[in-house]
């Protein structure tokens, strides 16, 4: 009984719509109001709660229905036990792996429990489907947070290797005065060119776009017309096609799913 339900859950209103606002809580939840100090230490067993409650908090708020409080706390559990096991089994695969698996467990598991509360959804308030105009903004949010957060996160893995390249003892030193860059100023960078094209796209204003790419390259020219600094230009050329090119395939495939 239970497979047929998650089988079918894209076919039924309720588990759809529960399945985003699931989706929603959980980037919400780790993306947004998880703060760098709290990755620092939710080995701490308090932490790790604090973090797992903020999760089933959302969850209650978005789902907009007291008698669904089990899901809540049926994600509660199942997110606090996912994330000891990273703790406890993630040093043994890189960051990468690590964080990729983590991601999918909870996104499985999402999936499972919608597919379990999509009759109770079906009476449970705008979960109905009947109100797509908020279901269409819980996608759009999800969207945007993948966009702008999650795709930091995942160009920063990419463009590792191109990074130890060029931090490498047989690369060349980096000019002086090359490393007064601001603390965290690349990544601030990157989200909001993500965020603008998002932006752009859902404004149904694609144009805007290369204005965006224009802009940045008059920013750029100086480092990309220096031949001593080439590794460190390439290096931000990559970065910067990378990013755009998820932010540009994000806003479109959120788009359609919003339609």
């Amino acid at each position: 009984m239970l497979q047929y339900k998650v089988i079918t859950l894209l076919n039924l209103p309720g588990g759809r719509a529960l399945f985003f606002v699931l989706l929603c809580a959980h980037l919400l939840g780790d993306f947004v109001f998880q703060t760098d100090q709290m990755v620092r230490v939710k080995r701490r067993p308090a932490t790790l709660a604090l973090h797992a409650a903020i999760h089933a908090a959302l969850v209650f708020v978005l789902v907009g229905a007291p008698r669904l409080w089990p899901l809540a706390f049926a994600v509660l559990v199942i997110h606090a036990l996912i994330d000891w096991a990273k703790l406890r089994f993630g040093p043994l695969l890189s960051p990468a792996r690590a964080f990729w698996w983590d991601q999918a467990l909870h996104i499985v598991s999402l999936f499972v429990l919608a597919g379990m509360g999509s009759d109770a959804a079906l009476t449970a308030g705008w979960t109905t489907g009947q109100d797509v105009g908020l279901m269409r903004a819980m996608i759009a949010v999800s969207g945007f947070i993948v966009c702008v957060r999650v795709a930091a996160i995942a160009i920063g893995f990419w463009v590792q290797p191109y990074l130890d390249q060029l931090v490498s003892p047989g690369a060349e030193a980096m000019p002086s005065g090359r490393d007064r860059g601001l603390p965290n100023g690349g990544r601030i960078i990157g989200q909001w060119e993500r965020a603008l094209i998002f932006l752009f796209v859902f404004a149904g204003l694609p144009s805007g776009i290369g204005f965006l790419v224009a802009a940045k390259s008059v920013f750029r020219f100086g480092e990309l017309s220096d031949r001593q600094n080439r590794m460190e230009a390439e290096y931000i050329t990559i970065g910067t096609l990378m990013s755009f090119g998820v932010a540009i395939a994000v806003a479109y495939a959120t788009q359609l799913l919003a339609l």
